[in-house]
């Protein structure tokens, strides 16, 4: 029986033209033996299985030949090239495997083994794999080496985690990055496979292995002898999906199309049917993200090259993504990949998936989520504005105020115009509102309806000014302002006034700063004392007077002063105990 020997080794290249998918790396090194412009250390990263180490070999046996042809390549016939074959046994190839030799004592036999020069060909060269996995005390070991190496060594590091090496290993090398391989490019080279071992294969099928792979030529050729052992040469999408346990696309076109027509117990019962076959619910989402992401590029013929799928699913995929709004795929895709974030930690896994499903088969309505309030409450404002349209609204009667004809006053002052007096809130008899009447017998107020009362002066009489009232009434305004009016609560606690005649009241500041503001806020100030006197003639004159001495916004400690000064216990207590102002 003959050895059997897997398509990984089998069909590993070994010319430069062979590597799939690096076209232009292998270029660059090619034309670099053929001008002689040769690095002394070279650093190959990327991904795993995408010829990293294949392209180290080619570059060794290349540089080396002595019979390259005009396209750069080695012969394979010279003594160079035959050793070379002979599974590595060559005198001037040398392999160290750094994550199982990655002390200071291996590099310093490798340092060692450099002075030596070669024994046949040109040049030396020491293919370190895996670099990143060298201790520190082995990468400074290996600094001077890599710098200064004599003319006939070449270093070439291959590994998958560049941003491990530290950055004076970096500086010291020529950096080639090694890309995914395309998923085209995998179904061709799986093709050319198939055909040299007699196997007979569906493109879709190659398709999904070349998926699975995750774009690594090494994964997806062993993925390949998997699937051909499963089928015995026959290798079929059905079988294939069958094997790898991958949810058939079919499933997820079906779902989209549930989604669009919010189909959501059709829906529920197709995925109970893809779990009943053994899948995970996380490979739904995963698949479902794919979908839709598929579908996001197909919408637009500019992206349409993202998508790496055959010529007939393609089209497949554009005549869904026609039928789907950019809105509702976007929602999906978020709603998706929070279901693959917390499906781990979820306990019931089952029931997020479903809510999943649920959520994104109304991802293209209005929701909390869109930032808009909910359609279905519409009707309820319109018909609440049709009823307080349509109630009769009560006259309200007219409020006798006994007119109180002030004192005249001589000022130099300008007084400010006065507003019409507004009807005071309080408890009484009379009741209007834009809803109608208050129902007879009915003592609670309707929640959320505004009363507007009016009070009989003749019943209430207006209370006359009096100095000690009129500063108390003045100081709890200042007390109930709000907090963005502190300045001005501040201003008005260093503020008194004093009484004129019965419904004329004067107040002294120390600057035109404070009379403005004192004046922005006059008509609140006299709507609130003319409520709280029943007098709607309460007027206010400011005057200005320089001379005084506060002038100013008192700070912490000025005010704190102040106080001391009016109580001199408070000087006291803060002797006793040692009090500070904080």
């Amino acid at each position: 029986m003959e050895d059997y020997i897997v398509s990984a080794r089998k069909y590993r290249p070994v010319t430069f033209d062979s590597v799939v998918g690096q076209k232009a790396l292998t270029t660059t090194l090619k034309n670099a033996i053929s001008t002689g412009k040769l690095a002394n250390a070279y650093l190959f990263c990327g991904p795993r299985g995408v010829g990293k180490t294949t392209c180290a070999r080619i570059f060794a046996k290349t540089i080396n030949c002595t019979n390259r042809g005009a396209d750069g390549e080695a012969c394979g016939e010279c003594e160079s090239c035959k050793s070379f074959n002979e599974e590595l046994r060559s005198y001037n190839v040398f392999e160290l495997d750094a994550a199982s030799n990655n002390s200071v004592d291996d590099i310093r036999n490798l340092t060692e083994q450099v002075r030596i020069p070669p024994m046949n060909g040109k040049y030396k060269v020491y293919v370190i794999d895996e670099v990143h996995m060298l201790s520190p005390a082995a990468f400074n070991a290996f600094l001077k080496t890599l710098e200064e190496p004599p003319k006939y060594a070449i270093f070439i590091l291959a590994t998958t985690e560049k941003h491990k090496i530290i950055p004076t290993i970096l500086s010291r090398c020529q950096i080639y990055d090694f890309s995914r391989i395309s998923n085209r490019d995998i179904v061709e080279h799986l093709e050319s496979v198939a055909k040299k071992e007699g196997v007979t294969t569906e493109r879709a099928a190659l398709e999904i292995i070349a998926e699975k792979s995750d774009g690594g030529m090494r994964d997806a050729l062993s993925i390949f002898d998997q699937v051909v052992s499963f089928t015995g040469g026959q290798v079929t999408y059905q079988k294939t999906i069958e094997n790898l346990n991958v949810i058939d696309y079919e499933y997820y076109f079906r779902l989209t199309d549930m989604f669009l027509e919010k189909r959501i117990p059709d829906s529920l019962l197709l995925l109970s049917d893809i779990l009943s076959k053994g899948f995970d619910g996380s490979h739904l989402i995963s698949g479902l993200m794919l979908h839709l992401r598929n579908l996001l590029v197909s919408q637009d013929a500019c992206t349409l090259p993202l998508l790496e799928v055959s010529d007939e699913m393609r089209e497949r995929y554009k005549t869904q993504a026609a039928k789907c709004q950019p809105k509702f795929l976007y929602r999906a895709l978020k709603i998706c990949n929070e279901c693959d974030l917390n499906y781990r930690i979820s306990k019931n896994k089952r029931l997020l998936v479903e809510l999943t499903l649920i959520r994104v088969a109304q991802a293209d309505e209005d929701d909390e989520s869109s930032g808009r309030k909910p359609t279905r409450l519409k009707p309820i404002f319109k018909k609440i504005a049709a009823t307080a349209q349509a109630a009769p609204v009560a006259a309200a009667p007219q409020a006798t105020v006994k007119p109180v004809t002030p004192q005249p006053i001589q000022s130099n002052t300008p007084q400010p115009a006065r507003k019409n007096p507004i009807p005071t809130i309080k408890g009484g008899s009379i009741f209007t509102s834009i809803y109608g009447p208050k129902p007879a017998g009915r003592q609670d107020q309707p929640h959320g309806r505004q009363t507007v009362q009016v009070i009989d002066q003749e019943q209430h009489p207006a209370k006359p000014l009096t100095q000690e009232k009129l500063q108390d009434s003045w100081n709890d305004f200042a007390a109930t302002l709000p907090r963005q009016d502190a300045p001005l609560k501040n201003r008005m606690i260093n503020c008194h006034p004093t009484v004129l005649s019965e419904s004329v009241f004067t107040l002294t500041v120390g600057n035109p700063m404070v009379a403005q503001e004192i004046t922005e806020a006059q008509d609140r100030i006299l709507k609130y004392l003319q409520d709280v006197f029943n007098n709607p003639a309460i007027t206010m004159q400011i005057e200005i007077d320089q001379s005084r001495n506060v002038d100013h916004l008192l700070t912490r400690d000025e005010q704190y002063a102040k106080m001391k000064k009016e109580n001199p216990a408070l000087q006291e207590l803060e002797s006793v105990f040692s009090l500070e102002l904080r």
